[in-house]
């Protein structure tokens, strides 16, 4: 965890982009989302746009205050509703994906209508994505696209239509960078670019190990600043004044698995997606695993497991009794398995080398460690342990059994 040292205050040339946002990082369960809906219940002067992953959590707001709209599949669809409900000036509560689809007029109108935006967990940021070398030095050549010296990829033919539409509005956004060029060209491609939050008069953003979200590395390569909060006692203060997280009970709630099944993970790469893809025997040996811990180590009945892997591994661990019972390894907007308690974490995370060299390149330091821990403890989270019960959990990798074991263990995480 870099000897947990993690800084929160970045400065580049030129200074920071003057955006008012406030980062609050808090464990789950310490009442985020009650505080800000009390916030918008007791500062009614104020519009707001509250986005959530959850579509449990929008009904849950419009519930609380009616002065909320959600946007509707009405006429051209969600996206023009929800411009029509910003011309409106109303209060708003729409989903992740409805505003990464943000276009220059909904950020035109953000900006008129003053909104401040209550966004409730780190938002997925970054993708990546492939063109054929060939394709690629094409556009170049016909001076449809150019790539400066910061690797970002302009769209030059206004005109252009063709099957690299959906490439053209990408690179318009300014938000595609060049990665590397082999057979295929990979690039980087960000969900938005900064506009989707200078349009703010205020941001909250509300999530748990910020410092582990690409989010982070972002607003980091971006210049843009923020200060940290945390909620505590039902209360908003400034991070560094927050106690230490009693976890006491999250020990005796998480049965971790500890036998020979775990011997398959004992190296560091072991399960990582390389892992998978180089040794075929060893996937065999993992499913076997697989179905010995649930069928013999806690006889678990289908009904009550969630497992996972790498999605393009999947097939290769899918078996008898547990198979239906999939949940891919990245999921967060999903309360549909909260009653499930037996689950197995087969996976070992890691930013892809690409990322992490391109972050490197603009002096974004990442944290593969607490990334692989945010991305297994959001897993978990889907489980009815968010109720305060207790589960069951494989975790043949060392690495990430490890890393649950030091978040357990450590209160100032």
């Amino acid at each position: 965890m870099k000897n947990g040292k993690h800084h929160y205050n970045y400065k580049k040339k030129g200074g920071g982009v003057t955006i008012k946002i406030k980062i609050v990082d808090s464990l789950m369960g310490t009442g985020k989302s009650t505080y800000f809906i009390n916030y918008m219940k007791n500062n009614k002067n104020t519009k707001y746009i509250y986005i959530t992953p959850f579509l449990s959590e929008i009904q849950r707001l419009l519930k609380e205050i009616p002065s909320f709209r959600e946007p509707k599949h009405l006429g051209e669809g969600k996206l023009d509703n929800l411009h029509t409900l910003l011309i409106n000036d109303y209060n708003i509560a729409t989903t992740h994906a409805l505003f990464k689809m943000s276009t220059e007029e909904t950020i035109e109108l953000i900006n008129a209508g003053e909104y401040t935006l209550i966004l409730d967990e780190s938002m997925d940021v970054v993708d990546t994505f492939d063109i054929t070398k060939d394709d690629y030095e094409l556009l170049i050549q016909n001076k449809v696209i150019e790539v400066d010296e910061d690797k970002i990829v302009h769209w030059l033919d206004d005109n252009y239509e063709g099957k690299f539409n959906f490439f053209k509005k990408m690179c318009k956004n300014g938000t595609v960078i060049e990665l590397k060029r082999t057979k295929e060209v990979s690039f980087l491609v960000w969900s938005f670019s900064i506009d989707a939050f200078k349009c703010f008069k205020e941001i909250y953003i509300l999530t748990y190990l910020f410092d582990a979200s690409m989010m982070k590395h972002y607003f980091e390569m971006m210049n843009v600043d923020y200060q940290k909060y945390a909620i505590q006692d039902y209360e908003l203060i400034p991070f560094e004044q927050k106690q230490p997280y009693d976890k006491s009970n999250y020990k005796k709630l998480i049965n971790i698995y500890q036998g020979k099944l775990n011997k398959i993970g004992d190296k560091r790469t072991a399960l990582s997606l390389n892992w998978f893809k180089k040794n075929p025997n060893l996937r065999k040996k993992l499913k076997n695993n697989i179905y010995n811990y649930f069928q013999h180590q806690v006889k678990a009945k289908s009904n009550t497991i969630i497992w996972t892997t790498f999605k393009s591994m999947k097939h290769h661990l899918k078996g008898k009794g547990y198979t239906k019972s999939f949940l891919s390894c990245n999921a967060r907007a999903t309360n549909d398995y909260k009653d499930r308690y037996n689950l197995a974490y087969c996976c070992n995370r890691f930013l892809s080398p690409d990322y992490v060299k391109y972050f490197a390149m603009h002096n974004v330091e990442v944290d593969e460690d607490l990334y692989a821990l945010s991305e297994m403890l959001q897993w978990i989270w889907r489980s009815r342990i968010r109720e305060g019960k207790p589960i069951n959990i494989y975790i043949p990798s060392k690495r990430q059994r490890d890393l649950l074991l030091w978040w357990l263990d450590n209160e100032n995480i």
